[in-house]
């Protein structure tokens, strides 16, 4: 990571993982960087030597690639109980 000892110990464990989680981010991006150019010279290679148009993604494709669309929404239903619940324990205090 870079970090001196002085530089080590001067950190909170909190700001140690803020640089660690950034350093490991940034670590995985530039393996992507490097993935996603073997991708396209690998395109490039294929594309002379086939009859059908593929794209890098179709040729190559990567766990990134695939979008997440795992996302739930709250019915209003839920939210409402939610509010009411955090009414109850307002009133309370």
């Amino acid at each position: 990571m870079g970090l001196s000892v002085d530089d080590l110990y001067d950190m909170t464990p909190r700001s140690f993982q803020n640089k660690l989680i950034g350093f490991n981010e940034h670590r995985e991006q530039l393996s992507r960087n490097d993935w996603e150019q073997t991708r396209i010279i690998v395109h490039a290679c294929l594309s002379p030597h086939t009859k059908k148009q593929l794209k890098p993604k179709q040729i190559l494709p990567f766990p990134w690639d695939k979008k997440q669309t795992d996302k739930t929404i709250a019915s209003k239903e839920y939210v409402q109980s939610v509010i009411e619940k955090y009414e109850k324990i307002k009133q309370k205090k």
